[in-house]
């Protein structure tokens, strides 16, 4: 079988939110003793999940709303939106809300 075929042969086998947890899972390892955001998000899997694109909004939405983590980046990469008023830049806190709120009005978050 050829190198190249195998990853396409696991991506079909996995399903979209298999994966993202997958990946995710990586992230959260390899990032855990880590505090500059920037290099979080340069991670392969940060930027594997980016590449997944729009399906997997609703789940980067699910592990934001179930576990605070460093989701910014690559919500506002992949939706090209960013719900996060001036003054709470580096709040994490009022960053999530902001994302979990603009998810519950486009209809990706219960």
């Amino acid at each position: 079988m050829s190198a190249l075929l195998a990853p396409v042969r696991l991506a079909e086998r996995l399903t979209t939110a298999e994966r993202f947890r997958k990946l995710a899972a990586e992230w959260k390892e390899q990032s855990q003793y880590m505090s500059n955001t920037t290099t979080m998000a340069m991670l392969r899997p940060y930027q594997a999940i980016i590449g997944m694109g729009l399906p997997v909004v609703p789940l980067i939405l699910e592990a934001l709303r179930d576990d605070p983590d460093h989701w910014f980046w690559a919500l506002e990469v992949i939706t090209d939106a960013n719900p996060i008023p001036d003054d709470a830049k580096g709040v994490v806190s009022v960053m999530r809300e902001a994302w979990l709120n603009w998810g519950r009005e486009q209809g990706l978050l219960a």
